[in-house]
């Protein structure tokens, strides 16, 4: 059996205490008999999932971190899943899924033969029905491969316990989200932020959402650049252009 490698480095530099592991396999016909499914969703199932495990449990009888209820959130457990999948398509409607589906903040582990990706989802109680989970937003890293950049590799090698906050089970969960931030800040500033705080955690994915937002919008403008004729309205774009410019550097320097 060909094992994992990326899998195997990232689960070492963990550190999970031996009391959180779990090794329950899920069978797929768990998920696709939930009759509250659609049958796209069922297709994913079929189509692109090959397995599934709960490898490990992350709860205060387990890793001795509380748990954190508001109201809003709940964190009774942490669960990490390992989901081995049949292809690298449609593979983050998977996550969806599952994220949605299970009743936990989850850190999926995706394995496609020796390509790895990470997911993770911020989600809160469902104010029309505290029995259900919102996904107000799901993170997901890039399909890693050996040799890694240098930033994903400071990804892979921050992924530890020893770099997440033991005040509760909530807080801990926030510093792997902040990890996905740091990726993906890495995009902008070509470091990985280490600097950065858990506390920063929703302001810097908002400053993501918008750097991306004005990327999109400045390459619209190039493109409409490249197809305009009149002086006029070239001068325009450029305007606006430049501005867009400057609030993307602006934006940068937050990270």
């Amino acid at each position: 059996m060909n094992h994992n490698s990326l899998l195997t480095e990232l689960i070492a530099n963990l550190k999970l205490p031996n009391e959180t592991k779990l090794g329950v396999k899920i069978p797929k016909k768990t998920l696709s008999d939930n009759t509250e499914l659609s049958s796209n969703d069922k297709n994913i199932i079929k189509d692109v999932l090959k397995s599934i495990d709960w490898a490990y449990t992350l709860k205060p009888e387990t890793i001795n971190i509380p748990t954190f209820e508001d109201g809003v959130r709940e964190y009774l457990e942490i669960a990490i899943l390992q989901v081995k999948v049949k292809s690298l398509n449609k593979t983050k409607q998977l996550c969806r899924l599952l994220h949605s589906n299970i009743p936990y903040p989850t850190l999926l582990l995706i394995e496609h033969e020796q390509s790895l990706a990470l997911s993770v989802a911020d989600k809160r109680i469902n104010q029309a029905d505290s029995h259900k989970l919102t996904i107000e937003k799901q993170f997901d890293s890039p399909w890693l491969n050996q040799p890694l950049e240098s930033v994903q590799q400071s990804f892979i090698n921050d992924f530890s316990l020893s770099n997440c906050s033991t005040v509760s089970l909530y807080d801990l969960y926030s510093d792997f989200i902040n990890k996905f931030n740091r990726l993906e800040s890495a995009k902008f500033t070509g470091v990985y932020g280490g600097h950065q705080q858990t506390s920063d955690s929703q302001q810097v994915t908002a400053i993501l959402e918008k750097l991306k937002s004005l990327e999109t919008e400045l390459n619209g403008l190039r493109n409409k650049l490249k197809t305009e004729n009149l002086m006029n309205n070239k001068v325009k774009l450029n305007v606006q252009a430049r501005a867009i410019k400057k609030q993307i550097k602006q934006l940068k320097e937050q990270l």
